[in-house]
């Protein structure tokens, strides 16, 4: 394999960049090559200059006394040097040995610093998966106190035209004046629209109950209602969700979902 092929990726060449290992076209190369490098590289490059500088302001080495040089020197070669060899060491142990070893050092210090980072990062994603179970468990004690009211209202919606498969229920306690809706088989709105959900009680005014708005088509979504403030009328209480303007309306604009009224 050729040396070009040899550091034909960003980190192969990184390495030998920091190290001034490369030949005069493959600094080239990199340099090119990191104009055009995601932030992720340009993260790796910072990351081996610190390393490199990190280990050249490190204390140096003691040279060894020729008694132990003639020993190392002799498990190299296999063979027992007498005296002082008449060649230096850097003849003997060439000097891309020393920088192959260190890019190797280099190299295992951001596996390193990498495997932290992954590790942050499955701490982070099991943080949200807790943070969504306890949503869930929340929206779930809410439908619970809900339904163990003495007196509530339940309001059946079905889907009208934009979405004909849709469905909702509201589950009204009517005494503290709190309530869950529940919907399914909804598109999920654009990025601009909200969701929209109406109380309309004897035919009146719609009266809005709040904007919901969710990322995947639903299914079995609920959510609390906290903005019922209103009592139920004795004669007619009906409810519809109609798509808004993100944040809502005074009064409905758009497209209505769902619709249903108290039997």
């Amino acid at each position: 394999m050729e040396k070009q092929e040899q550091h034909n990726d960003f980190e192969a060449l990184c390495a030998g960049y920091v190290l001034g290992a490369l030949s005069t076209s493959e600094e080239a190369e990199f340099e090119e090559a990191l104009k055009q490098a995601t932030p992720e590289q340009r993260q790796l490059f910072e990351e081996m200059k610190s390393v490199r500088d990190e280990m050249a302001l490190a204390s140096g080495f003691d040279i060894p006394s020729p008694k132990v040089e003639e020993s190392i020197f002799s498990s190299i070669s296999g063979e027992k040097v007498s005296g002082k060899s008449s060649e230096p060491a850097s003849n003997i142990i060439p000097l891309w040995l020393y920088k192959a070893a260190a890019a190797l050092l280099l190299i295992g210090a951001l596996t390193l610093t990498y495997l932290n980072f992954g590790l942050t990062d499955t701490v982070a994603d099991q943080q949200a998966q807790i943070t969504q179970l306890q949503t869930e468990l929340e929206r779930q004690n809410q439908l619970l106190n809900v339904l163990a009211a003495r007196e509530i209202t339940l309001v059946m919606m079905g889907g009208l035209g934009p979405s004909p498969e849709g469905f909702g229920k509201i589950i009204w306690d009517t005494d503290s004046r709190r309530a869950v809706l529940q919907l399914a088989n909804l598109p999920a709105p654009p990025d601009e629209k909200d969701y929209q959900l109406w109380l309309i009680k004897d035919g009146q005014n719609p009266i809005s109950a709040g904007v919901f708005s969710f990322d995947q088509p639903s299914s079995d979504l609920f959510f609390k209602v906290e903005q019922i403030a209103e009592d139920p009328s004795p004669i007619s209480n009906a409810f519809a969700v109609t798509l808004e303007p993100k944040g809502g309306m005074p009064q409905p604009t758009g497209d209505m979902f769902l619709l249903g009224a108290q039997d």
